[in-house]
């Protein structure tokens, strides 16, 4: 028989048995990093593009979107078997793995000599991304109790988007640093580069001791691979993780759509007003630098909201922040008028809520020893969505007006808040009452 384990708290949250503050400490850290470096590759590639290799203006957003495709492709075909493989041996040895390898694909992109080249060592990028995504998602539900969940997810989240602005405002400005004191701009750009790898490094020698081991499930009650190969379809016929799935479809695509066509809009919108592409995205990038400011503020809070609501109630509220936010595209002026900051805000927290919902309502329903497999097919469907909504809404994004990728994932959010109100209502799942007395029965079982 299992000894009962130590329970802990984190500041207001309280954390699952045998989790030390330690763990979440290291946990928020690996995330600060793995996200900095997950989103950082995206415009840091930019400038290989343009000082390492030379590639043309005008073909670059060619090259970038087919090397986003074949990265989402990748991601597609690893995400389950890695979520089987950290139900198997252990989220810490996966993250380690995953961060140790996006490091090295780090280490590897200002050595480039080729588009192809620069390709392969995206995809291994992409390897990594994957198995440190699915970690840290994971974490996220393994470390709290129910009745915290929402806490730790809304304070992960402020430390995903400080990572994001240590990568912009840190890492990005390295060549520019080493050009004013008289280097070329193809070692800034491997400088930049090798600097991130480092970071990634240390990242994992702090996981290996911070990290807690193991899983929440013992070794001889872990599931077998078969069982878990197919656990996150399986999962699919509870109609709660069903509506996680379809919102996470939505929540990854959100931010992709936010950051490829609005910067595209402000720069052809600038154009029409008389302003360079430059002029344009440092006046955009103060519009992004409130949306995220909000979303910062915002993310406690509604992980606070999420503790204290039925999840699916906490996925609807959600859902009616981006409902309206993206709608909303389709009659604002410019992303360059700051009179349209309100709208921002709104689709800013839209996004950010879904993702945290979305989270949030996979970690409740999931079964532990299937949680990071049932969560490696809820960024499956993410990966997916990314895939479908930015081909699809690129081809409107020209056809139609630079408001149509936006209009789209509103409609699509549209029907699936309608579905989220009948799941409240035929199938809520745990209330906060429920969550309240499961939390008494393992604090009673851990004394």
């Amino acid at each position: 028989m299992a000894q009962p384990q130590e329970l802990y708290r984190f500041g207001p949250i309280d954390l699952a048995p045998g989790i030390r503050p330690v763990h979440v400490v290291t946990k928020l850290y690996a995330a600060f990093v793995g996200v900095a470096m997950l989103s950082g590759i995206s415009f840091l590639q930019g400038y290989i593009l343009t000082e390492h290799l030379h590639i043309p203006r005008g073909q670059q957003g060619t090259i970038s979107g087919d090397l986003s495709f074949w990265v989402e492709v990748v991601a597609i075909l690893l995400f389950t078997p890695v979520g089987v493989l950290t139900d198997r041996i252990g989220r810490r040895p996966v993250y380690i793995c995953g961060i140790i390898i996006m490091g090295l694909g780090y280490g590897l992109v200002p050595f480039a000599t080729s588009v192809p080249e620069l390709a392969l060592f995206r995809l291994v990028i992409s390897v990594g991304m994957v198995a440190v995504a699915g970690t840290l998602a994971t974490l996220t539900n393994d470390y709290p109790m129910e009745n915290s969940r929402g806490k730790l997810i809304g304070i992960s989240s402020m430390a995903n988007i400080l990572g994001a602005i240590f990568m912009a405002v840190v890492i990005a400005r390295i060549p520019s640093f080493l050009a004013e004191r008289g280097f070329d701009a193809v070692t800034g750009g491997k400088a930049m580069f090798l600097a991130a790898t480092l970071l990634c490094m240390v990242t994992a020698v702090v996981a290996r001791y911070g990290l807690k081991s193991g899983t929440p499930i013992a070794r001889r009650e872990r599931a077998a691979v078969r069982t878990l190969l197919t656990s996150g379809l399986r999962a699919a016929r509870n109609s709660r993780i069903a509506l996680s799935y379809a919102a996470a479809f939505a929540a990854r695509s959100d931010l992709v759509i936010k950051g490829l066509f609005l910067s595209l809009w402000a720069i052809q919108d600038g154009i029409q007003q008389g302003i360079s592409p430059g002029q344009a995205m440092a006046r955009f990038g103060l519009m992004m630098a409130i949306m995220s400011g909000v979303s910062f503020v915002a993310a406690p809070f509604f992980g606070w909201f999420m503790d204290r609501v039925n999840r699916v109630t906490a996925t609807i509220v959600a859902l009616c922040f981006a409902t309206a936010g993206y709608l909303s595209m389709g009659i604002i002026t410019s992303p360059l008028d700051f009179a349209m900051i309100p709208y921002f805000i709104v689709i800013s927290l839209g996004s950010s809520f879904m993702l945290k919902s979305s989270l949030g309502l996979i970690g409740q329903e999931a079964p532990p020893k299937e949680r990071a497999s049932v969560i490696a097919t809820n960024s499956l469907f993410g990966a997916l969505g990314i895939l479908i909504l930015t081909v699809v809404g690129g081809r409107l994004f020209d056809a139609w007006g630079p408001w149509a990728p936006f209009v789209l994932a509103g409609a699509y959010q549209m029907l699936l808040l309608a579905a989220a109100i009948i799941i409240r209502i035929v199938a809520p799942g745990m209330s906060v009452a429920e969550q309240k007395e499961k939390q008494r029965q393992i604090t009673a079982a851990s004394v």
